[in-house]
């Protein structure tokens, strides 16, 4: 079996797959080089729907953005893909 987690959306779409294969076991992360986010779902994700400076910092970050063409026609914002290095633990 597998975990197919697709990271195009937010917050990312996870789903086992071949539930009953259980020869071997993997993450597989469908990406893209850019992702679209709503900024909606980073004030939920954040926790931070009631901090006034959070949310004007956010609004700044978005104007920003949109002033790069980083947002489309619905008010998301591009953000490239950056993997995390992995580390290894003993």
């Amino acid at each position: 079996m597998y975990l197919r987690v697709d990271t195009r959306t937010t917050p990312p779409d996870v789903q086992v797959c071949e539930p009953e294969d259980f020869t071997a076991f993997k993450v597989v992360v469908v990406t893209a080089a850019h992702s679209w986010v709503d900024p909606a779902d980073l004030s939920e994700l954040a926790g931070r729907g009631g901090d006034a400076e959070w949310q004007q910092k956010l609004a700044a970050m978005i104007d920003f953005a949109r002033s790069k063409g980083w947002t489309d026609e619905s008010g998301r914002i591009r953000a490239h893909i950056e993997p995390e290095e992995e580390t290894h633990r003993d």
